[in-house]
Order: structure tokens, then sequence, then C-alpha cells
């Protein structure tokens, strides 16, 4: 299980927001099916550009993301940070 918190899960996406599924879990902490796949993608682009520890982070959101599951957005995503 991961023991990102929300906050964290912020922080790591915040340069890496793309306008859509990793935006709303950015903005909202909205969770949908695109949204691992979205990271997946991002995970290895960076890791290819040498990325190494972003690269890393993005793959804690990915398990952040899977243990969690699909959810709607979260009420007072941006106040409870």
């Amino acid at each position: 299980m991961s023991d990102l918190t929300d906050s964290r899960v912020r922080d790591i996406l915040r340069s890496h927001r793309d306008g859509d599924s990793i935006s709303r879990l950015y903005a909202t902490g909205e969770i949908t099916e695109e949204t691992i796949p979205a990271l997946g993608i991002l995970s290895c682009q960076l890791e290819e550009k040498g990325h190494h520890e972003a690269a890393e982070n993005i793959h804690d959101v990915i398990l952040y993301s899977r243990d969690t599951g699909e959810r709607p957005p979260v009420r007072g995503w941006t106040d409870k940070l």
C-alpha cells in the first residue's frame, strides 16, 4: 500500500499537469480508468529523458492511484492539503 499523502501527490503532479486525467487528479483528486495509463506513459517519458527520480515519484503516484481505486472528485481536495 502506498504511504503518499494527498498533499505529496499534488506536489509530485504539479509540474506534470496534462489538461486531462493527470490534471484532474492534481486538481480534484479524481481517479478514473485513464489515470494509471496516463501516469505510466508519463513515467516512461521521464525515464527516457533521464529524469529517474521524477519517474520514480510518478511510479509512487501510480501505486497510490491503484491502491485508492477509481473515485470521483474529492470534496475539499485542495482545502484539506
